[in-house]
């Protein structure tokens, strides 16, 4: 969906990076964070991440820029995030918060509204304003090579050859999460992330089904597959955790904010997260943001108070 709206403008002319902000190159490795600009600064999971893909475009005032970063181990693609922006400014308000909503919630390939293979969807929108999460399985080789939707076909070329030339192999069969925001009241920037995982490493057995419909990991067919569930029960509640942090890094609203406390798992065993760790991780990295900036006093406290209720 991030390179969906790029779509809409065909006749783009230059590639432009904003002056404020931390360009990456590929090839690049990541620790720790992504500095989009000095106030939108992403946390990345623990180790090291290789940037795969760039992108950056301006027209006419309306600036987009993305990276896809991969963890990978032994040649092969374990986690990956996708990350976008489309800085929309002040002109033209009207025709793109209309193109925006037609994206979001029309867009007959993909969106936030309930899809047979989304798992969990949640969402906030009124006005122009939206906030997005969802959970759903994905095959991959096909979403990379052979999309739904035909404009998009063609659109990963540079990636599959990066992926290529440096002989990285991706599963057949990820789960994983989407993430979006978009509000007038927050600069009038649309950021987009998705954050997949190749199940196996997070303990699945070996998928025997690739296609969409028949996965084992589709809602209606799950319940078939307890081990299964097991897995996709601990990417929701890690999905629901990144989400939340999603909310403070694109500085939403408080009235913006989704509620996912249910989702969110109070088990030790939830990946290879301890939860008391997690909590002491959480506001240390609130601290961060606070001394950077990215977070006001006030800020800070009631994102410090939510993580310790």
């Amino acid at each position: 969906m991030t390179r969906k709206i790029i779509l809409f403008f065909v006749f783009i002319f230059f590639i432009s990076l904003n002056a404020n902000s931390k360009s990456y190159r590929i090839g690049d490795k990541i620790k720790g964070n992504l500095e989009f600009y000095k106030k939108y600064v992403f946390d990345l999971p623990d180790g090291e991440w290789v940037v795969a893909d760039k992108y950056a475009y301006s027209y006419y005032g309306v600036v987009s820029k993305g990276y896809i970063l991969l963890k990978i181990k032994n040649k092969k693609a374990i986690e990956w995030i996708n990350i976008g922006e489309l800085d929309i400014g002040s002109r033209y308000q009207s025709i793109f918060n209309s193109i925006l909503q037609e994206i979001v919630f029309k867009n007959k390939y993909d969106g936030c509204y309930d899809r047979p293979e989304y798992y969990v969807l949640e969402y906030f929108a009124k006005g122009s304003s939206h906030n997005c999460f969802w959970v759903l399985h994905e095959d991959v080789y096909k979403e990379l090579n052979d999309p739904e939707d035909p404009e998009l076909r063609g659109v990963y070329s540079h990636y599959k050859a990066w992926l290529r030339n440096n002989g990285i192999e991706l599963p057949k069969v990820a789960i994983g999460s989407w993430h979006s925001y978009f509000s007038r009241l927050t600069g009038g920037k649309w950021f987009v992330m998705t954050h997949y995982f190749d199940p196996e490493i997070l303990g699945a057995p070996k998928s025997k089904f690739i296609k969409e419909e028949r996965s084992e990991y589709h809602k209606h067919n799950i319940s078939n597959f307890p081990k299964h569930k097991k897995i996709m029960d601990k990417v929701i509640s890690l999905s629901a955790e990144r989400h939340k942090k999603f909310e403070l890094e694109v500085r939403a609203k408080e009235h913006h904010k989704i509620n996912l406390s249910s989702l969110i798992s109070n088990s030790s065993e939830n990946g290879s997260i301890d939860q008391n760790q997690d909590i002491v991780t959480q506001i240390n990295k609130l601290r961060d943001l606070l001394k950077s900036g990215v977070l006001t006093e006030e800020e800070f406290k009631k994102a410090k108070e939510k993580i310790l209720n």
